[in-house]
Formats: structure tokens, sequence, C-alpha cells
């Protein structure tokens, strides 16, 4: 029989926010301190003001190593969405500060000498002995860039990918070149930097470790794959021998096909089954490169997994549930859906499914097993062609009110995966109608203004009075 105790993995690993925060803004601080308390002293405020930028700018960008992602101690309790959000602003933050760096050194015009910062930014432009700094400024800058116009670039993902971390490796390479060419390397000796390196990146190097080293034996294997709806399929993965995964419903895994090892070829999908089943169901819609050729694949392949990722579940406790799916937004849902069912949970469960329209859905016997087990009555929206048992879409704030119907909003509990703006708009209204907003869990790895919730900008607060804290310490750093 399987395992149905409660929640098989319910506790959350990882550290909470705000000693992450705490732990981040200790590390940028300590080679400001060291460097302060080793002597570096310069009569001019714009020089140490450079300094500062500059060793701040430095720990920012071997901090983004460790921020990049499958870290549970990182993003076990914050979510990896948070953690990939956080990387994205470092980033350019770090570049500010690297340009900032760079441009005090050239120091302000001169009225009395109009030429001189000509001449000064042409050192700067052409010294060889700046070469290493010019690199690391550029490296630093095409990284940031490529980044962020990542989706508008018309290359795979895999070789994106792969130039990315290749980028980022030459990246602390060229620091560290710069910081040993440095006469005066910011009062912070090289060998304390090395180690700082190390210990950045380290932990990214182990991902790649483990991939390499994992024996292919560990491989899970294609059960079967089946289209289920418009440009949907399912796909089951049987376990290898004595294997199995424990995971919180809702969470994801990483997933390679073909016994590829190199994490550069892993995929994120939503697991779509409830914990404590001998095998795993996913749900992957055809969306880019690699799922449009996933038909391709035949039972019997090798997959690599790398999981158990992700926050998005329900939190301990008790209380009514409310389930928001949208698209394919619907595989994690199910996933808590069937975990509900298989304990025999009492609580009342309110579903909403909506796509756009009835072909995009997923088959009734993914989804009436679990609905007929715990009396849900599912709220199917489509926003073309409904039908019986379809009502007209999107959704609204009076679909929400009707689900609400007969619950107390401040013991309600709801889960929201679909698209960005429909997350937006029930997060918001849900939090309108009176549910908390630690009660409201989505996870989302676009963080445009125009999609963004109030939950989404206070977390957006956060990282900006973060990186104004980093601001403050350079200009202490530099007055003091």
């Amino acid at each position: 029989m399987p395992d149905r105790s409660p929640n098989p993995s319910s506790r959350r690993r990882g550290l909470p926010p705000r000693a992450l925060a705490a732990l981040y803004l200790a590390a940028i601080l300590l080679p400001l301190a060291l460097a302060w308390t080793g002597g570096l002293d310069h009569r001019r405020l714009s020089m140490m003001l450079a300094a500062g930028a500059g060793i701040a700018s430095a720990a920012m960008i071997l901090m983004q190593m460790v921020t990049s992602g499958r870290f549970e101690a990182v993003s076990g309790r914050i979510g990896i969405d948070v953690t990939m959000a956080f990387h994205k602003w470092a980033a350019p933050t770090a570049l500010v500060l690297a340009l900032g760096h760079a441009l005090l050194l050239v120091g302000p015009p001169d009225a009395a000498h109009p030429h001189r910062l000509a001449r000064r930014l042409l050192r700067m432009a052409t010294e060889d002995g700046l070469v290493d700094g010019r690199l690391a400024l550029g490296l630093l800058a095409l990284i940031v860039a490529l980044a962020l116009l990542r989706e508008r670039l018309p290359l795979r993902y895999e070789i994106w990918r792969a130039s990315h971390a290749l980028g980022a490796v030459a990246l602390v390479g060229t620091l560290l070149w710069h910081i040993a060419s440095d006469a005066r390397p910011a009062g912070l000796t090289l060998p304390l930097w090395g180690l700082f390196a190390l210990a950045a990146l380290v932990p990214a190097a182990g991902v790649y470790l483990r991939r390499l080293t994992r024996p292919a034996a560990a491989d899970w294997r294609i059960a079967s794959l089946r289209p289920v709806a418009e440009r949907l399929w399912e796909l089951r993965l049987d376990p290898p021998a004595g294997g199995g995964l424990a995971f919180r419903a809702g969470q994801f895994a990483w997933l390679s096909f073909g016994g590829r090892r190199l994490p550069l070829f892993d995929h994120p999908f939503s697991i779509a089954s409830a914990p404590g089943l001998p095998g795993l169901r996913f749900l992957i819609q055809e969306a880019g490169d690699f799922t449009r050729r996933l038909g391709r694949l035949a039972p019997g392949t090798p997959v690599g997994l790398d999981a158990p990722h992700g926050s998005f579940g329900l939190a301990e406790g008790t209380g009514p549930v409310l389930l928001i799916a949208g698209g394919v937004g619907i595989a994690p849902i199910l996933s808590v859906l069937d975990d509900l069912a298989a304990r025999g949970d009492g609580r009342p469960v309110r579903l909403v499914y909506a796509c756009r329209s009835p072909e995009a859905m997923v088959p009734d016997d993914l989804l009436r097993p679990a609905c007929d087990r715990l009396g849900v009555v599912p709220l199917k929206l489509v926003d073309r062609g409904a039908g019986p048992g379809l009502a007209p879409g999107p959704l609204t704030e009076a679909h929400l009110r009707a689900l609400l119907n007969g619950l107390d909003p401040g013991a309600t509990q709801a889960l929201i995966c679909g698209p960005g703006p429909m997350m937006t708009m029930a997060a918001d209204t849900l939090a309108q109608l009176g549910l908390r907003p630690e009660r409201i869990g989505y996870e989302r790895f676009s963080y445009a203004v125009a999609e963004s919730s109030a939950r989404d900008r206070r977390m957006l607060s956060g990282f900006a009075a973060l990186f104004a804290a980093i601001g403050a310490a350079v200009l202490a750093f530099a007055l003091v």
C-alpha cells in the first residue's frame, strides 16, 4: 500500500526570509568592514566612494552564484520564484555599482581644466593596466543585458543557459584578476577574496557534479506519454529500482531526457500527482523548442530528475481550501487535489478551472475521481465555446465571491496557478475579500510591473530596501 500519511514531506526546508536577508547583507558588508579596518583611506571622497562601490559590486557578483536557484537552504521557504526574482534584480544593482566604481574613479568634470575629464576617460579606455577592469565590466554588462532580453533573443533555452553559466564563471575569474592586479586590492587581501569566491562557486558546482556523477541506475523512465488536451501532454514516469520521491503536493521537478547529465538540459515541470505513489505524473504544455518535440519521446526513455523544488502548496493547519487553476496551471492543483482526496481530508474544498476553450481542458478522468471523493463540484470557465458544465470566462470577482460563499475568508487558504494576469487579479481580489495575504499562495517567474500583485510589490519593495541598505553602507564606508 502506498504511504498516505499526512504530508510525508510537510516540513519546509530552508532559512526564513529575514535570516536570508540578514545573511546576504552581512556577506556584502563584511568585505567593506575588512577594507575599512585594513586602513583603506583616501583624502578624496570620490575615491572612497569608488572603492566602496567596487567592493560591494564584487561581493554582490559572487553572491549571484548562491542565489541562482536550486539550493533549498535559500529557496526552501521563500520559494524558488522569489529567489530567482531577487537574482534577476540584484544583477542590475551590481552593474550600477560597478559603473559607479568606474565613473567615480574618472572623477567629476573640472571647469578649470576642461580637457582633464576626456584624458581620464581615454586613459581608462585604453591603458593596458586596466584591461582586467574593462573586461570585468563588459562581461557583467553583457550578462545582465542577455538575461533581461532572454525572451526576445532567437536562442534556444539550452544555449542561453550555457552561455549564462560560462559567462558567470568567466566573470568571477576576471573579477579576481582585477582584484589581484590592483596595487591595493581594496584593503582586502586576494586570498580572502579567493575564499569568498570558492564559498560562492562550490555550491553551484556541486549541482553540476552531482548530476555528472549520478549513476544511470538512478534514472527514472518514461512509462507513458499521451496527449490529453490541445497542446497538452500527460507524462508518467516510473521510478528507479528501489527508489521514489518524497515531496509536498504542489512542488515541481527539473527533468532531463535521454540520459543527458548537464543541468543545462533540465526543464522545470510541476508534479501533477499526489505524494506517496510509486510513479510521477506531469502535465506539459507545448510552449517552446523542447516541449514541441515532446511527442517524439518513447516509453522507456531515461529521465534525470532533480526534485523536489518549490514552496507552492498547502500550509500546515486546517480551514477551507480554494483552488484556482488556469490552463496548464491545473498540474500542481491536481497534485494538491489528489493528495487531499487520498488522505480523506474533510475540510471544505472549492475548485475553479479556467481555460481559453473546452479543447484546452484536461479530460474528466483526471479531475473527477478526486472531486467525487471530496464532494467538489468544479467551476469550469472557458473564454470561448461554452457548453454543458462550462461557464463563460474569464475569471472575475463575481466568480470568486460565489466560491467563497459560506466560507470564513479569514480561515480560508487559496492556491493559485495560471497565467500571470489571472494570478494577480485573483490574489488581489481575494485579499480584498478578506483572505489573509499569507494564506494566498502562488509561484510566478515573471515580474512585469503590469502583472504585479500587491504581494509582489511588497516583495520588490523588500528587495529595494535591501539594495538601499547596501548603498547606505557604501556611503558610510566613504564618509566614516
